[in-house]
């Protein structure tokens, strides 16, 4: 994403597909362009976009809905309203993107307690989803994919089930496809590469679905915040669902860092939630750059040293400490006492994951014990290019450090993709893609 921007986001009353829609559109992301992203979706649903006030907060408000039955002639219908319907301040907009063969609906004194879920239409499988999501462009294609696979699968895993035995509500899941390829191509045209987040306020209470009321966070939320830093309390005296899974799939799929920044704000934005609460519901957001290129990261570094584990167990290892967030994780041959051979596992890791993945060493390994450090990492800002080459499009990772570009790399799917399809050595490919990037980096340092 050029720019280099940071995204700073302040969830004091939680998080929404639509709250965050809303926020990327305050913050300046240019709805024209967010609409012909939406187009190649080829999917009818109208999106109401408007501006309200929240507490005396000026904020955009956006809301998908599904047209009715026989409206509209054109495959792709957007109605961008200006007027925002009252009538609906007190529900979340998405609150059903969660479901599983159910509808979620919430019981927050504000409902009828002979109030009844009521299906939204028929179910899409993720396989559906994704066919759907392969009309878009890239990047934006990719990450939706992989954010929509990471929402099924959290839902097989609440419901043990296998992930493409889910069904989503055709309602629920287009709108959480708008909201979600919304979120990751607005982040791409306010050209943000790195998103960081304070504290989560999920809120508390309990939420009506079709087998009655559960939990707040819903449990497919709660499995999409594993490794977030949240609070849970009771928001102005309101006991109310405040992070929906579409907002927790975005926290957890599209934050690079949870705690306090080092930032220049250039604008602050704020996305309007569906709710009338004691405290504005709504997100903010502050866009800007690092405050300095020499600001430090501070990290968590977790070794252990093993000399009596099967090797055999150690790939496993890797995989489930990934999956766990881990950022990196190596392995180092070392000499223990009695000179024997051992291995020194070495996990780097945010400070809020480090408990969990001390419980994957501790499980999975043959440790019995885990030393923990707090180095500080340096970061130059990174960004992603699309560039076209005579061999088709690829993608290339940019760094800058001090404002200077030290690093152009392309990457490596992008060119192995282009080498099967025109049979040209990956090397050769790589060279072309270099080119190629360079090029465009030199045509916009000159202003072009």
């Amino acid at each position: 994403m050029e720019g280099g921007r940071t995204l700073y986001l302040d969830p004091f009353s939680g998080i929404a597909g639509d709250m965050f829609l809303g926020l990327l559109m305050d913050l300046g992301a240019d709805e024209n362009r967010l609409v012909e992203e939406f187009e190649r979706l080829g999917v009818r649903f109208d999106l109401a976009v408007s501006r309200v006030n929240k507490n005396g907060i000026s904020a955009v408000s956006t809301k998908v809905t599904l047209p009715a039955d026989g409206e509209g002639d054109e495959e792709h219908e957007h109605e961008h309203g200006h007027a925002h319907d009252h009538e609906h301040e007190h529900e979340h907009d998405d609150e059903h993107t969660h479901d599983h063969e159910h509808e979620h609906e919430h019981d927050h004194g504000d409902a009828s307690e002979s109030d009844e879920a009521q299906p939204h239409g028929r179910g899409m499988q993720l396989s559906e989803i994704l066919e759907i999501l392969g009309r878009l462009s890239e990047p934006t294609r990719s990450k939706t994919k992989e954010m929509f696979t990471a929402l099924v699968e959290a839902e097989a895993r609440v419901h043990g089930t296998a992930a493409d035995s889910v069904h989503l509500h055709e309602a629920g899941a287009v709108d959480a496809i708008v909201e979600i390829v919304g979120a990751v191509k607005g982040l791409e045209l306010l050209g943000v590469s790195h998103v960081c987040c304070g504290l989560v306020n999920t809120g508390t209470g309990f939420a009506r679905m079709a087998h009655g009321k559960y939990p707040v966070p819903a449990p497919a939320t709660a499995e999409l915040l594993k490794g977030i830093p949240v609070r849970m309390d009771s928001v102005g005296g309101v006991r109310a669902e405040l992070v929906t899974p579409s907002g927790a799939l975005i926290l957890s799929q599209l934050v690079d860092e949870y705690g306090p920044v080092s930032m220049t704000v250039e604008r602050i934005g704020y996305g309007a939630g569906q709710r009338d609460l004691e405290i504005p519901n709504v997100l903010r957001g502050y866009l800007g750059h690092s405050a300095s290129g020499d600001a430090a990261r501070r990290l968590a570094l977790l070794e252990s040293n093993i000399d009596d584990m099967n090797p055999e167990l150690y790939g496993h290892l890797m995989d489930l400490l990934f999956q766990g967030g881990a950022l990196d994780v190596f392995f180092t041959p070392i000499q223990m006492k009695k000179n024997r051979p051992g291995v020194r596992i070495s996990v780097l890791s945010e400070v809020q994951r480090k408990d969990g993945l001390i419980d994957t060493l501790m499980r999975e390994s043959s440790t019995l014990g885990v030393r923990v450090s707090y180095p500080e990492r340096y970061e130059a800002e990174r960004e992603t290019l699309n560039v076209e080459t005579e061999l088709g499009a690829a993608r290339v990772k940019v760094a800058h450090y001090h404002g200077q570009t030290v690093n152009v790399s392309p990457e490596y799917e992008s060119c192995r993709l282009l080498s099967r399809q025109s049979d040209v050595a990956l090397k050769e490919v790589y060279t072309i893609v270099l080119q190629a990037a360079r090029a465009r980096l030199g045509q916009r340092e000159a202003g072009n």
